[in-house]
Order: structure tokens, then C-alpha cells, then sequence
């Protein structure tokens, strides 16, 4: 069944490739920053910093001299159009740069972005943006977040 539901998630995830702009991270929680944890597919698209960890599969597209730091268990794979797999994710992803897409799809994943863009959570679970609160959604592509970055003044 957990064989099932990833394989679902992932074919859920590379159809939502396509879909534009997204995400990041911070320590504090405003209206740049969104936090968020549950159990299903999360996909943040965008510039900015993003910190994950989870239990599954994560995928990641970054624009050159973005840092991509992933530890722990699973194995990576990079194919010809810059996206890098890690199968079998078990541990932490730090990401920073312009044109990102990183997407998860596991259970207890657990992120904090702070950027410019979209997010969009699919699944089981709460999320945070300042005062603002939710849950993630199953129906259609589930919930949908943007993220912007402060003005100057």
C-alpha cells in the first residue's frame, strides 16, 4: 500500500513539473517565510532558501551556483536536464539560489522557505505563513502558496 501511495505522489509530481514560480526559507516566522509539515507531495518553485527534511523522494532542479546540500540515506541520481533524484530520501535538503524546483513526496517532511514564488502542499497537513494558518489539501492540486520577498522602502 506505502508502495502504492509513493508511486501515486511521484506520477502526481512530474505531471506538476510544468506547473511555474516558487518558494523558501527563514528562522522566524512572517510573511515571507512559510512552514510547514505533514505527509504527501510538496513542490516550491521559485528564489529564496529552503530548508526540508522527510522520508521519500526529493527532487531538485536549481539554476547553476545554487547550493544543493542533502544529507542523509538514499541514492542520487542526475539526468541530462539538470534535475537530481534522491531516492529513497531519508534527511535534510538545504537549498539556496534563483529558479528553483524542488519537490518532495514522503511522509513527516517537514520545510521552511523563505523567497519569492509558490508552493503548493498536497496531503496531510498544517502550515504556517505569520498569523496565517492551514491545513494541506487532497482535493484538485491542493493547497497553493505564494511567497514574496519584503519590499525596500
Amino acid at each position: 500500500m506505502k508502495r502504492r501511495v509513493f508511486v501515486i505522489l511521484a506520477l502526481l509530481a512530474m505531471g506538476l513539473m510544468l506547473v511555474s514560480p516558487a518558494a523558501a526559507e527563514s528562522p522566524e516566522p512572517d510573511p515571507h517565510t512559510l512552514v510547514g509539515d505533514g505527509d504527501g507531495l510538496a513542490m516550491l518553485f521559485g528564489k529564496g532558501n529552503i530548508k526540508l527534511s522527510g522520508h521519500g523522494i526529493l527532487w531538485v532542479k536549481a539554476e547553476e551556483g545554487a547550493r544543493v546540500e542533502v544529507t542523509g540515506y538514499g541514492e542520487k541520481e542526475v539526468f541530462p536536464d539538470g534535475w537530481q533524484q534522491y531516492v529513497g530520501f531519508h534527511g535534510t535538503a538545504h537549498i539556496v539560489g534563483r529558479r528553483l524546483r524542488v519537490i518532495v513526496a514522503g511522509v513527516d517532511i517537514h520545510l521552511k522557505a523563505t523567497g519569492r514564488g509558490r508552493v503548493l502542499l498536497w496531503g496531510h497537513g498544517t502550515h504556517q505563513q505569520a498569523d496565517t494558518s492551514g491545513f494541506w489539501s487532497t482535493s484538485g492540486l491542493g493547497t497553493s502558496i505564494a511567497l514574496s520577498e519584503p519590499t525596500s522602502r
